[in-house]
This record gives structure tokens, C-alpha cells and sequence, in this order.
């Protein structure tokens, strides 16, 4: 999606706490008006397939050479956008009459973490120095194991506290499926078969361009799994971009943006339907509706054993608050979707910016990238579809909600949202249990803190549409500065939430914060994951987390350098640039820190001003 003209153009938007809206109206789920526009697909064919065992890759794996040395930068394919209008906003606001706030969320913290700990760090793929940015923070859920997929390692964990089982590279998994390059993990567990399943796409840019699928043999993420591989493109003129995975009984679906190999222009939305039966018996059809008017189309997470449509939502447009109700009714060989009445829905949470560019704040760096406004997940449970976005509002971004009724009209939806604008909180996902608890994740970011994962919980008793208040599930460490120097301070791309499927109610969350840098600079940021599991139960809320510290000031010793990385190293040490004078020097020493003050070594007040004298040579 375009870039605005600045992180939060010309929004007029309202700003409010935790806000949200609820429209009984719109939920007696009547086909919506205008005629439905439907595409039909024809057999993909499957290009390649390897059959993998995760504990024993991961033991050959673990005895193979181990590089040393610097880490090598390996920055992901960033997620690739089309052009989505900005323009001036001259509606009322959205909390005004007729659209007035029919309901307030209770004023309490949600519950306290039943578990917590971590899921994977910021560390190089196994066997490499390649550090990669960013995570794509992703897993799953199973009986008693847990599955943690990001762009560097695939991880398998002890459920009951997170003990690490087996460690697998991202690139050594999918080899078998002959991928050169894959990016953007995606992972399921499917709690009525009691079956893992993954999905990825690789080597962008590149007529090899693929999309990748697996399931397990078992329920045990560490045993078998059958992987397989599509050509995105027979013609080899466009690769695709950002997988987006959904199933019910009937089918998995993958949907993918398609961008041109040379200038990585969008062309359309291309749909990967799988038949789910075959796929469990390992002789899997498939099938690949091309020439989509779609981007980023999310299918839904399944949670039901009847349900015959697999839904799927697509955000249209920030300004004009619009969306589009994708479903898909037929599979292979030929598999047939829908735009449900033709056309764009309008949200009644009302318009927003796109939180593009560095804009989330945190403290003692620059900003993080917010990415844009594309759905980042959905479920259909309990008859409803959820999804989860971020918005941009005034001068900070908000993690929206919404549920659809099946024929994908809004029903309830809110925002995570300071009322002060001084937090802003993007990358959010979404889940509901049996019970209709909802729990949404998401990462936090303050100029006072560090970027923390965090939630938010809703009770099935609670107000239809409110939230409670967020809770920081895992606090930063530090400031979060890795650019490789691309620009962009990448951080997510998403998140996940799902539902435990021992006991259908409790919900878990996998969320990204910053570790502890390693040193000082653009680089030495560190992203890590984290578990959290909120089991509902209307337990007493968290201790709130300790206040923010300011690091110290500890004065560097600059003396002898040029002004610029003076400025820079003084910057870094938590300090600020003070006076700056200039004295007659030699010729040698002119342009260079002769002396500064404080003395080098001292621990003082954070942003303590260091005064610095310069060299310069006489005047003739």
C-alpha cells in the first residue's frame, strides 16, 4: 500500500481510549445488496515434495559445521504494497450521532498470564552467521507441544514451560520441497484431526517463485511431515509475496499477492485451494484461481466440524473504512470464490490512516516501522468471523477488531486504543474460544519504554464490543535499531493467537518484543518472541510492570574524533550534545574533539549535556 505523505496524513479521525461499536442491526446476517462476483480456478500442479523428519533433521542439523564469525546481515523480502488512496477525510467522526458509542469497556487490566516464557530469540539460522530481520512472528499450538515458526529457525517446545526439543532452520526444512529462499512462515494446528500445517512461499523475485505447503503425519510436530511445492507463476514473470492461511473441513486456502519480477509491480491476488482430505492422506489436490482483484485476502481459521464455506476478508481502504467478504465454495479441480455482493463493505468504526514509515515510538532510538493496514488474520467460530488489523489514528497507531456475521456484515468491532496517544499498538492477531472469550495480541510501543508484547482480553460476559485493558505480557529490553541499512525498522510482520486445543477455552498468544542490544548502533537491535497463555478465568489482574528506568548517561570517550560520530557516540551513551566550541588547533587535529566535558567514564542523568571543544587551524 502507498506510502502517505507523512506517518499520519491529513487524518481527522477522532481520538479515543479503548473504543468500540457494536451494530446489532447488521447482524441478522441478510445477504448484503448487489450482485455477488465470482472466479473460478483450475488443477495447479505440484512440482516438487519431500518428506521430512523434524527431530532428525534437527539432529543432523545439530552435528553439522557451525559457522563463527560477525553476523551476516540477511534482511526478508519486506511485504510489498499497492497503492491505496489517502486522501483528506471531510466525514463527521464515527462517534458521533448516529454512530454514538453504544457501549464502554470495562475500566479493568485484563487477567495475569496463566504460563509465560520464551518462544525463540533473535539468534542466526543454525549452521549460518545470517541474522535475519524481521521474525515474522509465528507458531502454533498443539496437545502438549508447541510449534515456533520464524523466518530463522522452525523451534519445537515443551508445552508445559517451554523447554526446547528440536531446532530446525527455516531454509533446511523446506529444502526437500526444493525452496532455495523461503520467507514468511505460516503455521496451524487443526484441533479436529489433530494435524500441524505449515506454509510459506520462496525465492522472490525469481521465476522459481513458489508456494510452499506441509502438513504432519501426526499430531507430534517433531516426527514426519509431507511438504509440497506449487509454481506461483508457470509463466515466470511474477513471483508472489505474503502468504495468508486458512482451512476448514473442506480445504486449505493460500492466498498470495503477485508482484512482477522486474519492478516489483502488483498485478493481482492469486488463490492456492487445496483439498483437505487428500491432503491428510498425502495425495493432495490442488487448485489456482488467478486474476484476483485481491490483496492480502486472509481465509479464515476454521474452528467447526460442519461448517461446509471456508470465509475469507480483505481490507480494501483506510480512508473510506472499507472492506471486501471473500468465500470460497468449491475445490479442486476446480475450485470457485466469491465477492460477496460484488463489492466494498464500509466498517462503522470509521476511517484511519495508514501507520506507515518508522512512526511507533520507543525510547533511545528511532521509530519502528508500522507497516500497513492489512488484515493479519481471521477465525470463524461460534458463527462469527474475526479479524484483526492495524489502524492508524492521530499521531499513534491502534490494534482494531472486528467481528463479521457469514454474510459479512459488521456485527461488533473496537480499537486498542490510548486515549493519551502516548502508546501506539500495531501487528495485532485474533482468536475466540468455545465460550466466546476473544483474546488479541499484539506488540506495544511507548517513547517512554521499549517495544513489549502485550494483550488484551475480552470476556464472553463483558460489554458485547468492549475490551479490557491491555497487559504487558513480556516488557523490552532495550531499544530496537536494525535496519541493515534498508531504512526501514522493520518489526513483525504479524502475530498469532490461538486457542488451546487440550480444553477449547484457555487462548495463547506468540507476540515479538526487543531483547537486549548487542552493542550500540543501527544492527544492534535485537528482536525475541514470547509465549503467553490467558486462560480466562476471571483471575485477579497482574501487578503492574515496573516503571521505566532511564538508562544512565555514561559519557563516551570521543576526544579525537571527527564531530559527526562524536555526535553519535555521545547520542548512543544516552547523553546529549552540549555546547560546542572551537579552538585553534594543528592542522591535524582540525575538525577533531579536543576536549569534551563531563570527562569520559562518568555515569550521570540520562540526557546529560556533554560540551565539546573542536580544532581549527588559524585564519590567514
Amino acid at each position: 500500500m502507498a506510502r502517505g505523505k507523512g506517518p499520519w496524513t491529513h487524518l481527522l479521525l477522532v481520538a479515543v481510549g479503548v473504543v468500540a461499536v457494536a451494530f446489532p442491526a447488521f447482524a441478522s446476517g441478510k445477504a448484503a445488496s448487489g450482485s455477488d462476483v465470482t472466479y473460478r480456478g483450475r488443477t495447479a500442479r505440484i512440482v516438487a515434495a519431500g518428506i521430512v523428519n523434524f527431530a532428525r533433521l534437527a539432529r543432523v542439523e545439530a552435528r553439522g559445521p557451525h559457522a563463527t564469525g560477525s553476523l551476516t546481515p540477511s534482511p526478508l523480502p519486506e511485504p510489498q504494497e499497492k497503492p491505496e488512496p489517502q486522501s483528506h477525510i471531510t466525514l463527521p467522526s464515527p462517534f458521533q450521532a448516529p454512530l454514538g458509542l453504544l457501549e464502554g469497556g470495562p475500566s479493568v487490566p485484563s487477567p495475569s498470564p496463566a504460563a509465560s516464557f520464551l518462544a525463540h530469540a533473535d539468534s542466526p539460522r543454525v549452521g549460518t552467521t545470517s541474522s535475519v530481520i524481521p521474525p515474522d512472528t509465528d507458531g502454533a499450538v498443539g496437545r502438549d507441544k508447541l510449534m515456533v515458526t520464524l523466518n530463522n529457525n522452525y523451534v519445537i517446545e515443551q508445552k508445559s514451560d517451554g523447554t526446547v526439543l528440536s531446532t530446525v532452520s527455516m531454509p533446511t526444512f523446506w529444502g526437500p520441497a526444493g525452496a532455495l529462499q523461503p520467507f514468511d512462515p505460516k503455521t496451524l494446528y487443526d484441533p479436529y484431526n489433530d494435524r500441524w500445517i505449515v506454509s510459506a512461499v520462496t525465492d522472490p523475485e525469481s521465476g522459481s517463485s513458489s508456494i510452499l505447503f506441509g502438513i504432519s503425519d501426526s499430531s507430534d510436530p517433531s516426527g514426519a511431515w509431507h511438504l509440497y511445492r506449487v509454481d506461483a507463476d508457470p509463466a515466470d514473470t511474477a513471483w508472489a509475496d505474503y502468504p495468508s492461511i486458512g482451512f476448514n473441513k473442506n480445504w486449505v486456502a493460500i492466498h498470495v499477492n503477485m508482484f512482477t519480477n522486474s519492478g516489483n509491480t502488483f498485478t493481482q491476488g492469486r488463490l492456492l485451494v487445496i483439498d483437505y482430505p487428500s491432503l491428510r492422506s498425502f495425495a493432495p489436490g490442488a487448485g489456482l484461481v488467478t486474476g484476483l482483484p485481491s490483496f492480502t485476502t486472509q481465509p479464515a481459521v476454521t474452528y467447526s466440524t460442519g461448517e461446509n464455506t471456508l470465509y475469507m476478508v480483505e481490507h480494501l481502504g483506510s480512508a473510506s473504512a472499507t472492506y471486501r467478504f471473500w468465500t470460497v465454495t468449491a475445490g479442486p479441480p476446480s475450485p470457485v470464490v466469491t465477492i460477496v455482493g460484488g463489492g466494498a463493505k464500509v466498517n462503522p468504526l470509521g476511517p484511519w490512516s495508514i501507520p506507515s514509515g518508522n512512526i511507533l515510538p520507543q525510547s533511545g532510538g528511532d521509530g519502528v516501522d508500522g507497516g500497513d493496514s492489512r488484515i493479519l488474520n481471521a477465525v470463524f467460530r461460534n458463527g462469527g468471523i474475526y479479524y484483526a488489523q492495524t489502524v492508524g489514528l492521530v499521531g499513534h497507531a491502534a490494534a482494531q477488531w472486528v467481528e463479521l456475521n457469514t454474510a459479512g456484515n459488521f456485527v461488533r468491532g473496537g480499537r486498542v486504543n490510548a486515549l493519551s496517544g502516548a502508546q501506539s499498538y500495531a501487528y495485532p492477531s485474533i482468536s475466540a474460544n468455545a465460550r466466546g472469550d476473544i483474546l488479541l495480541g499484539f506488540s506495544a510501543f511507548s517513547s517512554a519504554g521499549f517495544p513489549s508484547a502485550a494483550y488484551a482480553f475480552h470476556a464472553a460476559g463483558d460489554p458485547a464490543s468492549s475490551m479490557r485493558d491491555p497487559v504487558i505480557l513480556k516488557a523490552g529490553e532495550g531499544a530496537y535499531v536494525k535496519t541493515f541499512g534498508h531504512g526501514r525498522n522493520r518489526w513483525g510482520d504479524y502475530s498469532h493467537v490461538q486457542v488451546d486445543p487440550s480444553d477449547d477455552t484457555s487462548l495463547w498468544t506468540i507476540q515479538e518484543y526487543a531483547a537486549t542490544p548487542l552493542g550500540s548502533g543501527d544492527g544492534a537491535g535485537r528482536w525475541s518472541t514470547w509465549w503467553g497463555k490467558v486462560s480466562g478465568d476471571g483471575g485477579p489482574p497482574p501487578p503492574p510492570p515496573p516503571s521505566f528506568i532511564p538508562p544512565k548517561c555514561v559519557v563516551p570517550n570521543v576526544v579525537g574524533r571527527r564531530l559527526a560520530p562524536a555526535k553519535a557516540k555521545i547520542k548512543a551513551g544516552h547523553c546529549r550534545v552540549g555546547k560546542i566550541s572551537y579552538r585553534i588547533s594543528s592542522a591535524r587535529r582540525k575538525g577533531r574533539v579536543l576536549r569534551e566535558r563531563p570527562a569520559a567514564g562518568k555515569r550521570l542523568a540520562n540526557g546529560t549535556k556533554v560540551s565539546l571543544w573542536i580544532g581549527r587551524v588559524p585564519r590567514r
